[in-house]
């Protein structure tokens, strides 16, 4: 019984594959790839002679049961186009088939858009909440973008340059204007990572359409408390109201909804302040 890898490739330089990946890719019985092209583009460059044979999210159960019978007798990588597979890449359903057949799967990990992308900006804080490519139906793309963005600090997407300034310009509308960074063609030679804010580069794709993929960091802040109110200030504007001769109850009011506290403390405060210059 042989062994699936699930090998992480490069996102575009070469160079980033790992000495472990190589040597798996050399010693498998067959590659198993989202495209046959560029695994052999990578087997050429590691002087590896193993066949390669073609699974993506289309293929039919046919070509998973023959992926099974050749694991009955030697070993087999899967590989995507890049980066590592399962990460908005085919991978999934070839995994649980593998398993449920009781067969070994073992990760060689390796590059990736999402932590490579991560490691270079300068906001990008936890929870990240990874979204991948975003669904076809608007209405589904609206209610994931919304969701996600109320529960994370940090989202992560990826997009494909064709429709990237229409994308783009949809999350401007639901998420306002946050930072973001756009990672474009990671590791290769036009490697272009720049940090602006989403009306920014919603109003750059809409003058000239981006090549490439691209991976967008969205600085979406839900874990940031607003800062604490200043103790001083509220006690000195209380101070203030009482000496125009507001009462304690409308000078509270004033200062809860000034400084985003609740009545009830704003009105203990104005309480306070008043027997104390009473005394």
């Amino acid at each position: 019984m042989g062994t699936l890898y699930v090998v992480a490739t490069p996102i575009g330089n070469l160079e980033d594959l790992t000495f472990r990946a190589a040597r798996i890719l050399r010693e498998v019985d067959l590659v198993v790839a989202e495209d046959t092209r560029r695994a052999q583009t990578i087997l050429r460059h590691l002087g590896s002679d193993r066949r390669a044979i073609s699974y993506h999210a289309h293929s039919p159960e046919s070509r998973e049961d023959a992926i099974v019978t050749r694991l009955r007798h030697g070993d087999v990588a899967l590989i995507t186009d890049a980066g590592t597979p399962g990460l908005a890449d085919p991978g999934p359903e070839l995994i649980a088939r593998v398993r449920a057949e009781g067969m070994p799967v073992v990760p060689v990990p390796g590059a990736s858009a999402l932590a490579t992308a991560l490691s270079v900006v300068t906001f990008a804080r936890q929870p990240v909440t990874f979204i991948g490519f975003l669904p076809e139906r608007r209405a589904r793309r609206e209610k994931l973008v919304r969701r996600t963005a109320a529960a994370a600090r940090t989202l992560v997407v990826y997009l494909p340059p064709h429709g990237a300034a229409e994308a783009v310009a949809e999350l401007h509308a639901w998420l306002g204007d946050p930072r973001v960074a756009l990672c474009r063609e990671l590791t290769k030679l036009h490697e272009e990572v720049i940090e602006l804010s989403l009306g920014e580069l919603a109003a750059s794709l809409a003058q000239h359409e981006p090549r490439g993929e691209i991976t967008l960091v969205i600085d979406a802040g839900a874990d940031e408390a607003p800062p604490a109110p200043d103790a001083e200030a509220i006690e000195e504007a209380l101070t203030v109201a009482l000496a125009a001769g507001q009462t304690p109850a409308r000078a509270a009011a004033e200062v809860a909804r000034t400084f985003g506290i609740p009545k009830q403390q704003a009105y203990a405060m104005a309480t306070s302040l008043r027997g104390a210059s009473r005394a």
